[in-house]
């Protein structure tokens, strides 16, 4: 993931993005053991590919994209995915496997789509390991959201990041992910949480499920990078606040 982002971008016809740097936001670090016991990696056959957001004991959070065939609704067994919850190193931590998927069926594009993963067993909460609340208010334009997860730091990078990172992205309108790349999302997508940054910042490759935090809340998951890791066009996230009626009803 690539970390420490500039706010103030704007985005300007033909999809171009030009950043009006207002200043530097901390960050760009190793997250350090506790500081985000909700975070978690999700696996499949045994390789980690995205992140998950713990939101209960027996429930966490991905993206659709995550646990499904390119351009498919459909999930793979659940018996191929694995939690990885408890630590800041991908390869420690305590594993649970997933036992159901549920989709939520009413999504706008496959990329935005919300997976909901009960697992096998509760997790034992601790100091280091925890459910977040879920945000039902999408985050004012300008605030800055917590993005973290293991995805790559680089575009040539193979193998996920080891160590978790944790850094910060700014709330953009809705359009703004529609102009960066027209396609069938509607200008004012309700799905669609919409986070900017500078160059060489965003997240990539690995990143995707992963949370973006705001007050203490979930606010969005990782659905998609508009352009190559690192460049200057914004991401798409997942709109919890478009999704929390349905994550509760699941989860009665």
């Amino acid at each position: 993931m690539k970390l420490t982002l500039t706010i103030g971008l704007i985005l300007v016809a033909a999809g171009a993005l030009e950043a009006q740097p207002q200043g530097r936001i901390a960050g760009g670090e190793d997250a350090v053991l506790g500081q985000l016991p909700y975070q978690a990696a999700l696996s499949i056959g045994g390789s980690y590919n995205c992140g998950a957001v713990i939101i209960g004991q027996r429930y966490a959070l991905t993206a659709l994209t995550c646990v499904c065939s390119d351009g498919k609704d459909k999930p793979w067994s659940a018996v191929l995915f694995a939690v990885h919850v408890g630590s800041v190193d991908l390869y420690n931590g305590k594993q649970i496997r997933v036992e159901e998927i549920t989709i939520n069926p009413n999504y706008s594009t496959l990329n935005t789509g919300i997976a909901l993963l009960r697992l096998q067993e509760e997790i034992t909460f601790s100091e280091t390991i925890s459910a977040i609340p879920l945000s039902q208010d999408v985050p004012p334009m300008g605030a800055l959201v917590e993005v973290s997860g293991w995805g790559r730091t680089t575009e040539s990078e193979v193998n996920m990041h080891r160590t978790l990172q944790i850094g910060a992205a700014e709330v953009m309108a809705p359009r703004e992910c529609s102009m960066a790349r027209r396609d069938e999302l509607l200008v004012n997508d309700d799905q669609v949480l919409c986070l900017g940054h500078g160059r060489r910042q965003g997240i990539c490759s690995g990143d995707i499920g992963g949370p973006a935090v705001y007050q203490g809340q979930l606010v969005g998951l990782g659905a998609q990078i508009l352009g190559e890791c690192g460049g200057m066009l914004p991401e798409r996230f997942i709109s919890i606040a478009a999704n929390y009626d349905w994550i509760q009803q699941q989860m009665q």
